[in-house]
């Protein structure tokens, strides 16, 4: 009832139920999960976006979002045979079905060595501000459908045997198509010769024909993307001048292929069939503003970290704290009550921890034992209890001398009866209150050893955030990430004002000379 009538207490309760409401609920509330936020995981935008609502100003409103465009490949114009435009001949046809783009090559029908290349169109629209960043991810394979050879073991190795009857080589290009018509290669790959019979050890899986792993464009460019005035920037792009106008981009995707040769000599041609499959796949533009509060240096969700953070710190912060005030608890009410040796034991006990300096020695735990939230908890336990200890104890040898304390002794109560009937109840308000202030030390305490990198790496907690943003210069004036400092440092600094408000509370009610008047 007392507390009801407290303003501050309600504040603080009103604040506590919002946070634990966003842990309680954080995978409902919360984009993406916490598997999804892990530094291996995939961009979910480009890094350090800028909150979505930032296009309520106009400098901001040509900032581009997150797109995803399906290079749904479609049949531009004909073929060369060598470098002559010309209709294809009957050698060469195409299918494509559930998003997979197919050409078939016969050598028996063109009866030429000449390679012949087919291309293939997909169109977008860019309307915003030059983009910072863009990743195009496809699969493909490829199949020599009619090579045949005998492999043989001979004490020089393995060697061919017998005549092939035929083999092909392919290359894919694709280039990008700018707005006013100049055409950019943006991935070139090199002849590569699909003679799986004269292959020992199978090729790599990037080239393997029954492969279905993505290719990320991104990861293919060398020193072309330096050529084209692309800054390279671990392995991603940052155009120069790809997209910076406005309008139509078209990607052009160009499929050769030719008859092969084995060992520099020709192999006959009337059974040299292949065929290329290019998937419809993904072309991603990074947005450069995402989600509520933007997104980090890994390009993850900087909200979904948050919402998620809010049980981890919750659940740090009180299971830490009611652990060291039962432990100052007992120690306490056994040191005052039993006196003597017992008292002096623990009393010693306590003065050392005491002198130890806990970050210093909560660090040196951590290294040993590994970063794991549950380790933090303990650790945190183990020296916050040191304080209460004394105060409980100082009040268990006043209550220990009252009357019906001594009224209990007399009437033949065994210590322990009388220790937990008569002594704990009256020295409880004392450790609830000091348990709920508590609660704020361990939640700063967990985020500093987070802030310095000895925190769980895998935990998504207020401290790890801040510490990615320090560590990857958010704090310098050419990033400036607001979105990555000022929430999770407000989150911290609300959460623990509320215990604060919820504890001053509790000990106005149950402490007499604090109790005022209604």
């Amino acid at each position: 009832m007392e507390f009801s009538h407290n303003k501050i207490g309600l504040a603080g309760l009103g604040m506590l139920i919002f946070f634990l409401a966003v842990g309680i609920f954080s995978d409902v509330i919360a984009p993406y999960s916490i598997k999804d936020l892990s530094a291996e995981s995939p961009w979910q935008a480009d890094r350090y976006a800028l909150p979505d609502w930032v296009t309520i100003f106009p400098a901001f409103q040509d900032l581009p979002p997150q797109q995803k465009h399906k290079t749904d490949w479609t049949h531009s114009h004909s073929g060369y045979i060598g470098t002559v435009k010309q209709d294809l001949p009957d050698s060469v046809n195409y299918t494509k079905t559930a998003g997979m783009l197919t050409v078939y090559y016969n050598a028996s029908k063109s009866g030429s060595h000449d390679p012949v290349t087919v291309y293939f169109n997909a169109s977008f629209n860019y309307p915003y501000a030059p983009m910072q960043r863009f990743l195009l991810r496809f699969t493909w394979s490829a199949s020599p459908d009619q090579v045949v050879q005998t492999l043989i073991d001979t004490p020089w190795g393995l060697k061919p045997w017998g005549p092939a009857t035929g083999s092909m080589e392919y290359m894919i290009k694709i280039d990008l198509i700018i707005p006013n018509g100049t055409s950019y290669p943006i991935w070139d790959q090199n002849w590569w010769k699909y003679k799986e019979a004269f292959v020992r050890i199978p090729p790599p899986a990037f080239w393997n024909t029954n492969s279905t792993a993505p290719i990320d464009l991104w990861s293919t460019f060398g020193e072309l993307a330096e050529k084209l005035g692309f800054k390279y920037t671990d392995v991603y792009l940052v155009p120069a001048v790809l997209f910076s106008t406005k309008g139509p981009y078209t990607l052009q995707l160009g499929i050769t292929m030719r008859p092969g040769t084995m060992d520099g000599a020709e192999v006959p041609l009337e059974n040299a069939t292949g065929r290329v499959s290019v998937s419809c796949g993904d072309f991603i533009v990074w947005g450069r503003r995402f989600g509520l509060l933007g997104t980090d240096y890994y390009a993850h969700d900087v909200f979904s970290q948050l919402v998620h953070g809010s049980k981890i710190s919750i659940i740090i912060g009180v299971t830490a704290a009611a652990t060291a005030t039962l432990l100052g608890l007992l120690v306490g009410v056994t040191a005052g009550y039993l006196g003597g040796w017992t008292d002096e034991t623990l009393m010693r006990m306590v003065d050392v921890l005491i002198c130890l300096p806990i970050l210093p020695v909560l660090l040196v735990f951590v290294a040993i034992f590994g970063y794991n939230v549950y380790y933090l908890i303990i650790i945190i336990a183990i020296f916050g209890w040191q304080g209460l200890s004394r105060v409980i104890r100082s009040q268990a040898l006043s209550l220990r001398e009252m009357a019906f304390v001594e009224s209990a002794i007399a009437s033949g109560a065994r210590r322990s009866y009388t220790i937990w009937r008569h002594i704990v109840p009256n020295v409880l308000p004392t450790a609830l209150t000091a348990m709920v202030l508590a609660v704020p030390g361990a939640i700063i305490l967990e985020a500093a050893v987070s802030f310095i990198g000895m925190g769980d790496p895998y935990a998504p907690t207020w401290g790890k955030i801040l510490y990615h943003a320090q560590d990857t210069g958010a704090f310098t004036p050419a990033i400036l990430g607001w979105w990555v400092v000022i929430p999770p440092g407000l989150a911290i600094t609300f959460l623990c004002l509320a215990f604060v408000f919820i504890g001053h509370a509790i000990d106005e009610v149950v402490n007499p000379r604090l109790r005022r008047r209604r």
